[in-house]
């Protein structure tokens, strides 16, 4: 009982301390919505929410995550999660419809890596994942992202 006991307390410790901080903000560059401004926020010590901000001359677009991260090697991290993104675009040379402003809607997923420099507040990740366009028109597409974040105090 005391091996038991001894040994949940010790789990639940290592995963209490798991996470590397608790939040960030910064920028996200990426194919889609060019530089958006990024911020993590981890609500425990392996779950999440991500969200970009970021758009063109033409469109603004908002994309919100909930992300799984799990150490992978010392200072790295591997994540994947998916969320809801919403829009708006004014003629959009890609869909090639009029300028008239459309209402966006999409969901995306996401796999990534990131690292978190020991000695300094900052955090780079790199991610790739698919994207599904539902509204104004379904389409498919595929997403790759560079995140360059500060870590808050």
């Amino acid at each position: 009982m005391k091996r038991f006991l001894l040994s949940c307390s010790l789990l639940f410790t290592l995963t209490l301390f798991g996470q590397r901080y608790t939040n960030s903000v910064g920028l996200r560059f990426s194919n889609i919505g060019l530089t958006q401004i990024n911020a993590k926020h981890y609500m425990n010590a392996s779950n999440a929410v991500e969200v970009s901000l970021g758009g063109s001359t033409n469109y603004i677009w908002m994309q919100g995550n909930y992300e799984w991260q799990h150490p992978l090697v010392d200072d790295l991290d591997y994540y994947f999660g998916a969320g809801p993104g919403v829009g708006i675009v004014s003629g959009n040379p890609i869909m090639q419809n009029s300028a008239n402003d459309r209402f966006m809607l999409g969901a995306n997923g996401v796999i990534g890596l990131e690292y978190k420099l020991p000695d300094y507040p900052f955090t780079f990740a790199i991610e790739s994942g698919p994207y599904l366009q539902i509204i104004p028109s379904l389409s498919l597409g595929w997403n790759i992202g560079l995140a360059a974040r500060y870590v808050l105090p």
